[in-house]
């Protein structure tokens, strides 16, 4: 189990990395494009009338609404960068069947890491890479301090027998 789940978890890292890259790239095309856009409007209101910039308005409220969605894109595709790392150690992990509580977190974060990317941009086949691995690393995960002997309890040596010491007389 705990193999298994390290190979998704490597593969769900590989396409964490590639998706994180596309969404930087597109949530800084959508903040750079829009500070270039609102320049280029602040530069233009003031030779328009007063009619003129009034229609102007929602325009430049739809573009600070487009650039908080990129800056939200940018922040989670470097979250999906920091995971991808996350994720390959965590795999490591589960391989040597050690740091339980760290591969529970990593788990955890890969599971809501899809979760946000199926709300963003809606459900994609590859995000079922994450959800499993992360979802087969925490069952996995559950069982390596059994494996490994540790919270067994080990029985008490038995008693020496007794010997002709001394006698009280």
């Amino acid at each position: 189990m705990r193999i298994v789940a390290g190979i998704i978890l490597i593969v769900a890292a590989t396409v964490n990395a590639l998706g994180g890259g596309f969404y930087l790239l597109g949530g800084a095309l959508t903040t750079g494009g829009m500070s270039t856009d609102a320049e280029m409007g602040m530069e233009t209101a003031g030779t328009q009338s007063a009619a003129g910039s009034q229609s102007a308005q929602p325009v430049e409220e739809s573009k600070k609404d487009s650039s908080g969605t990129g800056i939200f894109w940018v922040v989670f595709g470097l979250f999906l960068w920091v995971l991808f790392i996350l994720q390959i150690v965590g795999a490591i992990m589960l391989f040597q069947n050690r740091a339980q509580m760290f591969i529970f977190i990593v788990c955890a974060l890969s599971v809501i890491a899809e979760i946000v990317g199926q709300i963003n941009v809606g459900f994609v086949f590859w995000q079922v890479f994450g959800l499993v691995g992360g979802v087969l690393g925490i069952i996995g995960a559950r069982g390596i301090g059994s494996a490994r002997g540790i919270g067994k309890a080990k029985a008490a040596p038995p008693a020496a027998p007794a010997q002709g010491g001394i006698t009280q007389s």
